[in-house]
């Protein structure tokens, strides 16, 4: 058992939940430094559209900003039901793999995404406004959906449960459209992404 093990878990091996969601907020921290700067880095670069045939034409309703505001909570799902030290491991290296993907594929395809003008005039377009505040690239895959799906993937919860968190990632990967945040094929990449990793990460563990 490592030290960080012995930190983080009870005498029964259970992640004690208080230092498990100071672990999710260092992630959060370590995301925005990460994140932001490849942002950046994007901008002024040649950067791609990838609308499919047809995909412009969906509208833009705001109020989906109620369903695209709970990727930021679906983490703490995990705080709540993760009961191992070896599925805590396991999530880490999934969300490791899955942000270096999608960092290395944010600055190798730069894609731009054109906003609609916002008025702010509610509760919903004020907290999109606040999501419009970075530049619009670092689209394709989008970690809102990955990050979603990951936390589906990662609770251990029963079936019943696990079929309405998915529900929930999928309305969360709808709304992305109508808030005019991602292409379709973001939304893609992103469920892709997040099964992957999980994936990948499991058969790691499996031969460790």
């Amino acid at each position: 058992m490592t030290g960080f093990e012995r930190w983080l878990c009870d005498a029964h091996g259970r992640p004690r939940k208080l230092r498990f969601g100071v672990v999710l907020a260092a992630f959060y921290v370590l995301f925005s430094a990460t994140y932001l700067p490849i942002n950046l880095f994007s901008v002024g670069r040649k950067a791609h559209i990838l609308f499919l045939p047809g995909e412009e034409r969906l509208p833009f309703m705001p109020i989906f900003e109620y369903l695209y505001v709970l990727t930021y909570f679906m983490p703490f799902l995990l705080v709540v039901t993760i009961r191992d030290y070896a599925r805590f491991r396991h999530t880490a290296r999934a969300l490791i793999a899955t942000l270096l993907t999608a960092y290395a594929t944010y600055l190798a395809l730069p894609v731009w995404f054109e906003r609609p003008q916002l008025e702010v005039t509610s509760l919903h377009t004020w907290l999109l406004s606040i999501e419009y505040l970075d530049k619009s690239y670092n689209n394709f895959p989008s970690l809102h959906v990955a990050m979603s799906w990951l936390a589906v993937h990662a609770s251990q919860v029963s079936r019943k449960s696990r079929l309405g968190l998915a529900a929930l990632a999928t309305a969360i990967s709808v709304s992305t459209l109508f808030v005019k945040q991602h292409y379709m094929v973001d939304v893609l990449y992103g469920g892709a992404l997040a099964w992957w990793a999980w994936r990948l990460t499991a058969s790691r563990r499996a031969t460790a």
